[in-house]
């Protein structure tokens, strides 16, 4: 499970496993909950406001968007900067607003959501201020998609903002890297031991374990039993990880494939010219050898 440390008024302090966190809790239970879709309809009880009456349970977010009284609300977050360097701090502001006449809600708690492909968790409940806004920071070691959501009141409706992404890149993923310069990798070897003990699970496309993979998926599961978190898909791995030289590459490195704007498929390293991979529809977790000289490396710190 991905590591969310100490929550403190308008800031989370975050481990190595970073700000995002891959397991879902929903309303006031703080138990795991897989796979909860961040989705309005999800979270607020109701289809979509096209949905037949039948289908509308009253009091619902899709009742309510099909027959509007004057008490919706509206929810923003926004990031200070789009892009930073790993292990450095992000900042987002959150508003919250009567979405008829803009006026800020205060005093009311508005909750910040880390999203992971399709899953949620609520990582701190902040209150808003007289202007409506709150604040939150924390220091990310990977590429973060953050939103919040307002649960609503007596007298006001709940609202979601839409996501807010801060990637976390590599300073020198764009430059050329004397190897010495490179920090060697701590959980290589303890990433390849896990990857093996994956051999013959089915490859299922959008899957991320325990019990079947996708390329990126097996990355992200394998790794996150050691504590890091590794964002859902081939291309954000690749933005958040560390550049290493092909010849520099050790056991647990992650191996690229396709364009650094286009990853297509990746690898864990596992040494000697070979790879743990989960390869594509039809076939299974396996060592196989690394099949072309194109490929770049990246390395989970």
């Amino acid at each position: 499970m991905a590591t969310i440390a100490a929550l403190t008024t308008g800031s989370l302090a975050v481990s190595t496993a970073s700000f995002a966190a891959t397991v879902a809790t929903t309303g006031d239970d703080a138990g795991p909950v897989e796979g909860a879709p961040v989705t309005q309809a999800a979270m607020f009880g109701g289809g979509t406001s096209a949905a037949p009456a039948a289908q509308r349970a009253p009091g619902s977010l899709a009742a309510a968007l099909a027959d509007p009284i004057p008490d919706f609300t509206t929810t923003t977050i926004e990031a200070e900067k789009s892009s930073i360097a790993p292990n450095s701090e992000a900042r987002f502001t959150i508003h919250v607003r009567d979405a008829t006449t803009g006026a800020p809600v205060a005093d009311e708690e508005v909750n910040v959501v880390v999203v992971a492909g399709t899953r949620w968790s609520r990582s701190a409940t902040l209150r808003t201020d007289d202007d409506g806004a709150a604040r939150i920071s924390a220091r990310l070691l990977s590429t973060t998609t953050v939103t919040a959501v307002f649960d609503g009141g007596a007298t006001l409706r709940p609202s979601v903002a839409a996501a807010a992404t801060v990637m976390v890149t590599s300073p020198t993923a764009n430059r050329p890297t004397g190897v010495a310069a490179i920090p060697g990798s701590t959980i290589g070897a303890k990433a390849v031991y896990l990857a093996s003990l994956q051999k013959g699970k089915p490859y299922v496309w959008g899957a991320t374990g325990p019990y079947a993979f996708d390329c990126s998926g097996f990355s992200q599961y394998v790794y996150k039993q050691l504590g890091r978190y590794l964002p859902r898909t081939a291309q954000q791995q690749f933005e958040a990880t560390l550049r290493v030289p092909q010849s520099a590459k050790q056991p647990g490195d992650l191996l690229f494939f396709g364009t650094p704007d286009n990853i297509t498929h990746m690898a864990i390293y596992a040494g000697n010219g070979y790879m743990w991979a989960a390869p594509q529809t039809g076939d299974y977790v396996k060592l196989e050898p690394i099949y072309t000289s194109t490929y770049w490396v990246g390395r989970v710190l």
